[in-house]
């Protein structure tokens, strides 16, 4: 479960970096999906791969999307590791440097992981920036 949990941690400090220019936040962090997925999907270990990220400038959302496969591949196992999962991440957007342009837009983030082997969604975990 340890595993799971770092996995999960490192995710979360997963950030769409580069592309820097002088626009707007929501124009760059549009920008900064737009490149990432252009390198998508990008395998992250033995049982995570991004698939893809967007922003959504209508409710200002910032969303990953990953296929996972081995022992996270369960939705029993999701289930019952869910609030450690969510803690981790929680406290990983709350207190990470590379977070920071989006704690200070007021951006939401949103990591979404399904099943390697069937696509179903098994686990969704959003959180709101604070303004």
């Amino acid at each position: 479960m340890k595993k799971g949990i770092i996995i999960l941690i490192v995710l979360g400090l997963f950030t769409l970096s580069g592309c820097h220019n002088n626009s707007s936040p929501a124009r760059k962090f549009k920008q900064m999906a737009e490149k990432a997925n252009r390198s998508c999907p990008t395998r992250l270990n033995e049982s995570i791969t991004l698939d893809s990220t967007s922003y959504n400038e209508k409710n200002n959302t910032v969303s990953y999307f990953y296929s996972v496969t081995g022992e996270l591949d369960s939705p029993a196992y999701m289930k019952a590791n869910y609030a450690t999962f969510k803690q981790a991440l929680q406290d990983a957007v709350d207190n990470s440097v590379d977070m920071e342009e989006y704690r200070q837009f007021g951006t939401s983030i949103q990591y979404v992981y399904f099943s390697g082997s069937n696509k179903e969604r098994l686990a969704e975990f959003s959180f709101t920036s604070p303004k």
